[in-house]
């Protein structure tokens, strides 16, 4: 079983399960022997630094099971996996990340800190490609390689051949008519499944290529609430001269417009909260704690990951309080890095976290939260 981190959170559920969690983040790139060999050399390192953690026999076979390397994906490239109680909960391949050394951790909830920052903000998406004789759809999410589901809408070709083509059997208005029909036909299924698949993964674009006929049509019949995510490129992909790479690069402007969107409209958040006494605004380590703890945090945005703090994490609500706090002695789990026990705290609240660039928090603060309800002037809580 595996499981994924939301595009803008961690699923709560991971942190609920009962029993030790181990987790391992490698590198995992390919491209030269060197590589070659650490890759090959990467279970038996990784299986003794979980043994030297306790870990039990069935987790570290587990997990090193699921060291394979990533064949077909651009180096550096990592490999994030996580089992708990003998299965593999979580197995993860993440472009673009260097891994100097093996991050190998056990502990009684899992360390999901790597996955999170490479994850944050990103999201599932769709391409179709439609022609008049059916299409396809595509799931993808826009931090990992590779198609994740994939239909597809075949129109029956004698039907149209017949209705086009047959002499004297049809007059040329009856003829167009029945030809018409048919696009019609292909169209409404295609956008059936498009509808069904945004619909069951959130998808936030659907970008619709193909001939120009059939994609006006699939694009009329989308259902009212994914009319606002589709971009249509004009481009004709269903040919065999088709340049797969223009249409690659053109989904991928159309991804990193909706990550800058997102960039920007949290900035604006920010700004629209500094003011009037910020009471829908949390800035800094200790405002963000006090309102994870009353469950008031909507949005925690980490500009600066506050690795050199420390806090102490709860077994239940408020889920976690400061060092050298007296309060919930009862619930106290232990002490780790904050990044880890934020983002739990941030899972179990139903809230969201995103990692954020330079310039969306105000200078010299590294984190925040935006508020579902206004801070008490009074207590600042």
């Amino acid at each position: 079983m595996t499981s994924r981190a939301g595009s803008t959170g961690i699923d709560a559920s991971l942190y609920r399960r009962q029993g030790q969690w181990c987790t391992a983040l490698v590198d995992v790139s390919l491209g030269t022997t060197a590589a070659q060999e650490a890759v090959d050399a990467l279970p038996e390192h990784v299986g003794k630094l979980l043994g030297s953690q306790q870990a039990s026999e069935a987790d570290i076979g587990a997990l090193k099971t699921a060291l394979l390397p990533a064949e077909g994906h651009a180096a550096p490239v990592a490999r994030f996996v996580a089992v708990n109680n003998g299965e593999v909960v979580v197995d993860e391949i993440i472009d673009g990340l260097k891994v100097e050394a093996s991050d190998v951790d056990c502990g009684p909830f899992p360390n999901l800190v790597a996955l999170a920052r490479a994850r944050g903000g990103q999201f599932p998406y769709l391409v179709v490609e439609a022609g008049r004789d059916g299409g396809e759809v595509r799931l993808y999410h826009s931090a990992v390689q590779g198609v994740e589901e994939s239909r597809g809408v075949t129109g029956d070709p004698e039907e149209a051949h017949h209705a086009r083509k047959v002499p004297g059997r049809y007059d040329e208005p009856k003829n167009q008519s029945s030809t018409e029909e048919i696009w019609r036909r292909n169209a409404d299924d295609l956008a059936k499944q498009i509808d069904e698949l945004a619909r069951e993964n959130y998808v936030r674009l659907i970008v619709l290529a193909g001939d120009v006929k059939a994609r006006e049509l699939v694009a009329s019949k989308l259902a009212p609430a994914h009319k606002p995510l589709t971009s249509i490129l004009e481009q004709h992909t269903r040919t065999g001269g088709a340049d797969q790479s223009l249409f690659a690069a053109a989904v991928q402007e159309r991804i990193d417009e909706v990550l800058g969107r997102d960039v920007q409209e949290l900035s604006e958040r920010v700004a629209n909260r500094s003011g009037n006494g910020r009471s829908e605004l949390a800035l800094g380590f200790d405002e963000v704690v006090t309102a994870l703890q009353q469950a008031q945090a909507d949005t925690v945005l980490v500009g600066q990951y506050q690795d050199d703090e420390t806090l102490i994490a709860l077994n239940a609500d408020p889920w976690l309080c400061g060092e050298g706090s007296d309060e919930h002695a009862e619930l106290v789990i232990g002490s780790w890095p904050a990044p880890e026990v934020l983002l739990r705290a941030t899972a179990l609240t139903d809230a969201t976290i995103r990692y954020v660039p330079e310039g969306v928090l105000p200078d010299g603060v590294g984190i925040a939260a935006l508020l579902r309800w206004p801070k008490n002037t009074e207590t600042g809580a």
